[in-house]
């Protein structure tokens, strides 16, 4: 019986012959083969190996109780999340809550300036945002909930509403220092969003989303939102094309801060 240092033709014929079997389980050695196994201790540990298996080693009643102990002090007591119900509320007092104190110090300059029709159009699509947004955030929470429309979805319907209702509604009177009156504007809304996206997130943190991109688009969304509201009824500029760039702009700035600083926050963790 020989062992050899190197693999000759009948090793070959055997390598050849094991390979085939993997892509046909029912075809048999070729006698060549056979006597080949007869007289090679390689192949025939490795015909052993392949069909036969490794045994596996038992594991120890010694290393299950350290297992059990160690998943056992890792377990921690959780409150259960409130209904659906509840979150979508407790996100839209939030917003209510943020935005009074905000109006209230800008001024209602804005809600002078619209007549009624701009002001339902309006309030109409900002108070079905907020909503939307909050049930988002409220499915988001909780894992295997039942999510009628994506995240996604639902920031683009808001920023079409906004966009229709603004262009038809409003006047489309520019005024001549379009950018030096506007961008003001901005910089109020985003410094709004920012306090208010860390309050939403607090909110959100007691559940466990799965995806972090999609909680970082609809933080965004919402807090870029209720910056916008605060700004539609404080600012006495109610022209469509400034309330579009200017004012749209916030949620736009604030949704894509959101999804980049969740893809920042994801990565940081994996490395």
């Amino acid at each position: 019986m020989k062992v050899p240092t190197e693999i000759d033709d009948g090793c070959k014929l055997i390598d050849a012959e094991l390979d085939r079997r993997f892509g046909s389980p029912d075809s048999e050695l070729s006698g060549p083969a056979r006597r080949h196994l007869e007289d090679c201790e390689r192949c025939r540990r490795l015909y052993r190996w392949i069909f036969e298996g490794v045994p596996a080693a038992e594991t120890s009643p010694e290393l299950y109780g350290k297992i059990r102990t160690t998943l056992q002090a890792s377990l921690e007591p959780v409150s259960p999340l409130p209904s659906t119900r509840a979150l979508v509320m407790q996100f839209l007092l939030a917003f209510a809550l943020f935005a009074l104190p905000g109006g209230g110090i800008l001024g209602f300059a804005g809600f002078q300036r619209m007549g009624l029709p701009q002001f339902i159009g309006v309030t109409g699509i900002l108070a079905v945002g907020a909503a939307v947004l909050s049930l988002s955030l409220a499915w988001q929470m909780a894992p295997g909930s039942l999510q009628r429309f994506s995240t996604g979805a639902a920031i683009t319907a808001l920023a079409l509403g906004f966009l229709g209702c603004v262009g038809i509604l409003f006047p489309w009177h520019a005024p001549k220092a379009f950018v030096a009156q506007g961008w003001p504007c901005s910089v109020v809304g985003v410094t709004i969003a920012m306090p208010a996206a860390l309050l939403f997130w607090i909110l959100a943190r007691r559940g466990a989303p799965l995806s972090r991109e999609a909680l970082g688009g609809a933080l965004g969304a919402i807090a870029g939102l209720l910056g916008v509201t605060v700004l539609q009824f404080s600012c006495s500029r109610q022209e469509a094309g400034h309330l579009l760039v200017w004012h749209g702009g916030v949620l736009a700035v604030s949704t894509l801060m959101g999804i980049l600083i969740a893809r920042l926050t994801l990565r940081t963790e994996r490395k």
